[in-house]
């Protein structure tokens, strides 16, 4: 059985990337545009890793993570962003890893791969 990602991005393009993606390598998928959409899907299904945007419409990558560990989840969750470093130094222990925009997509999904396997 594969294994299931959970992406939230609100840019159509880089939704659609991440997930053609994530598919060619072998991962269920289900993509949602915002931090509230995240949670919602989080709680209805299982994932293995949540793959985020930081700066999302109604609720940020960022909240919605704090509010997935609050509820207890211990899904790895990797945060992609067009912050600098510097912008997203506080909130960089939240999450297994961020990469900053633009991002090379085999680096993350060799990391994925390392995190939760195939």
């Amino acid at each position: 059985m594969p294994k299931r990602i959970l992406i939230a991005e609100d840019d159509e393009m880089s939704r659609e990337m991440l997930t053609t993606f994530a598919l060619s390598h072998g991962y269920e998928i289900v993509a949602v545009v915002d931090g509230i959409e995240l949670l919602t899907t989080s709680v209805e299904s299982k994932f293995d890793l949540v793959i985020t945007d930081l700066m999302m419409g109604s609720l940020n990558g960022a909240s919605a993570t704090e509010i997935l560990k609050m509820q207890g989840s211990t899904i790895p969750v990797i945060a992609i962003t067009a912050a600098s470093p510097d912008e997203t130094l506080l909130i960089k222990d939240k999450f297994a890893r961020i990469y900053h925009k633009p991002c090379n997509y085999s680096d993350l999904f060799e990391y994925v791969e390392s995190l939760i396997g195939k």
